[in-house]
C-alpha cells in the first residue's frame, strides 16, 4: 500500500465539516441584505423623477388655466368694444336723416358755386384727416379760385370713418351749411385740425366756438351741433361714398372721374379741369 492512499484522523474531520473553512458565498442571506441598500439610489432617484414630472405637469395645468383665463378677459373685452361701436352706430344710422341746404349735388353733396358751372368736381374729405389738410392748404386756394371765376362746381362729401371727432365735425359741416357758410367753416376745421385723430380738437364746444368766428352764431345752428341734428346725414354720407367705391382721403372726381394723387397739386388740378371743360 502507498502512503498516499492513507489518511489519517485529522482528514477525515476536514472532510466531514459540511462548509469547512470556506467563507459564505455571495447572495446568501448576508449578499441579499447588501443588494438592497445597493438599489435605494436608484429608487430614490425614480421618485425625483416621478415628483419632477407630477411638478411640470401641475405647472402646464396653472399655465393653462391662466391662458383659459386670459383668454376670456381679451374676448370679454373685445365683445365689449365691438358692441360698443355698434351700438355708436346703430343710434347715428337711427337718427332721421335731415338734408342740409345747399346738398343738391350727387348723393347730396354739399354744392358750393354756381350750379350751372361747366365742370363739377366732387370732394371726399373727412375733417381729420392730415392729407385732406395738405391739399387744402397747397391746392385749396385754387379750388376757390375756380371756383369765384365760375369754372367748377365744388361738391363736398364730408367722411367720417375716422372717429368720433370726424363725425361731430361733419355734422357741425351740414349745420354750417344750412346756415349757408359752409366753405368758410370748412376751411377754418382745416387751419384747426388736430396733432392727433381723435384727441377732442373737434369737441361740440369747440365746434361752436370756432363757428362763432365765421358768424355761426344761431341758437339753430348751436342746437344742430350739440343734438347732432345731421348725424343721420353724416351716415348716409359715408355709406354713399362706401357703394361709390371710396376707399380714402382726400378723393377727388372730376365729371365723375377720380384724380390720380399726381393730379392732387394746383397745377396739375387745374389742367385736369381745362381738359374736362
Amino acid at each position: 500500500m502507498s502512503k498516499g492512499t492513507e489518511s489519517g484522523p485529522g482528514d477525515r474531520e476536514g472532510q466531514g465539516a459540511p462548509t469547512g473553512g470556506r467563507p459564505p458565498r455571495a447572495g446568501g442571506p448576508a449578499g441579499r441584505g447588501n443588494g438592497q441598500q445597493g438599489r435605494d439610489p436608484r429608487t430614490a432617484a425614480r421618485q425625483q423623477r416621478a415628483a419632477a414630472a407630477r411638478e411640470a405637469a401641475e405647472a402646464r395645468e396653472r399655465r393653462r388655466r391662466r391662458m383659459i383665463v386670459l383668454a376670456s378677459v381679451v374676448g370679454v373685452i373685445i365683445i365689449a368694444a365691438v358692441v360698443g361701436i355698434l351700438v355708436q352706430n346703430s343710434r347715428q344710422d337711427s337718427k332721421p336723416v335731415v338734408i342740409p341746404a345747399n346738398a343738391t349735388g350727387p348723393d347730396n353733396g354739399i354744392v358750393v358755386g354756381k350750379a350751372n358751372a361747366p365742370v363739377t368736381v366732387e370732394f371726399y374729405e373727412d375733417f381729420q384727416c392730415p392729407v385732406c389738410e395738405q391739399f387744402e392748404t397747397t391746392t385749396g386756394p385754387t379750388v376757390q379760385s375756380l371756383i369765384d371765376d365760375g369754372k367748377i362746381k365744388a361738391v363736398y362729401h364730408m367722411m367720417s370713418f375716422i372717429g368720433p371727432d370726424s363725425v361731430r365735425a361733419a355734422n357741425a359741416g351740414a349745420a354750417a351749411a344750412q346756415a349757408g357758410k359752409f366753405k368758410e367753416f370748412h376751411n377754418l376745421l382745416y387751419a384747426n385740425q388736430g396733432t392727433t385723430e381723435n384727441s377732442g380738437a373737434f369737441t361740440n364746444d369747440k365746434l361752436i366756438e370756432l363757428g362763432s368766428q365765421v358768424g355761426l352764431t344761431s341758437p339753430e345752428f348751436i342746437e344742430a351741433v350739440r343734438s347732432g341734428t345731421y348725424d343721420g346725414y353724416v351716415a348716409k354720407v359715408e355709406d354713399n361714398a362706401s357703394k361709390r367705391g371710396v376707399t380714402g382721403t382726400p378723393t377727388v372726381k372730376i365729371n365723375g372721374k377720380t384724380l390720380t394723387n399726381e393730379q392732387l397739386t394746383p397745377d396739375a388740378f387745374k389742367a385736369a379741369v381745362s381738359a374736362a371743360g
